[in-house]
């Protein structure tokens, strides 16, 4: 049975969440199992993506100005959907070599990236009750989400490099940290784009 593109955008954000989900278990429990069956699910979000686009390029023929318009707000969810994947495999890298070089990371750190991953993951949770549910209230708890992450990878980044000149840390291991941060940050920032599209076709359309 053919989906719609609707629904395929759906089933993206879904397996975004449990890619998500995985990558943090694998960090936690330095399990390399669990980031190897996010890189098989990756591979579903990119066909989903590729699925998309080509649907709405097809269903596109014949439809109006507003039609056309949402139709392409869609494939540019998806587009940054499938951009999540891309940030999530380059976190796998970095959590990859701290477990193959039994990297430490210190208790502050460690306290540190778990909250600027909860507060990831509550962005992806609203971007996904945005594309399930269409309620343009979400829009702006999404983008003041978004602030808020940014302040914190940039602050605890700071801190970090405090560490690391008092010893605390080792070179080698805040390189992987840092990279965690931001990669984390980053997937906050492809939400955080979704619904500025929104909110710039709101917009338009006052």
């Amino acid at each position: 049975m053919k989906t719609t593109p609707e629904a395929d955008l759906k089933q993206m954000a879904a397996v975004a969440r449990e890619m998500v989900d995985l990558v943090y278990q694998g960090f936690m429990e330095n399990d390399i199992d669990y980031l190897n069956s996010v890189l098989n699910k990756e591979r579903i979000v990119d066909d989903l993506e590729r699925e998309i686009t080509a649907k709405a390029l097809e269903l596109s023929k014949g439809l109006d100005k507003k039609e056309r318009r949402a139709l392409v707000l869609l494939t540019q969810s998806a587009q940054n959907i499938e951009r999540i994947g891309d940030e999530l495999r380059s976190l796998i890298e970095r959590i990859e070599i701290k477990i193959a070089e039994k990297l430490f990371f210190s208790e502050i750190a460690l306290k540190q990236y778990a909250e600027v991953f909860s507060t990831m993951r509550r962005s992806l949770e609203m971007a996904i009750e945005f594309i399930n549910q269409g309620k343009p209230e979400i829009l702006d708890s999404i983008l003041e989400n978004g602030l808020k992450i940014k302040e914190l990878v940039e602050r605890y980044r700071i801190e970090h490099i405090e560490r690391v000149t008092q010893g605390i840390c080792q070179p080698r291991a805040a390189n992987m940290y840092f990279g965690m941060l931001d990669f984390t940050g980053n997937i906050a920032r492809h939400c955080t784009n979704i619904a500025r599209s929104y909110k710039r076709n709101d917009s338009k359309s006052i």
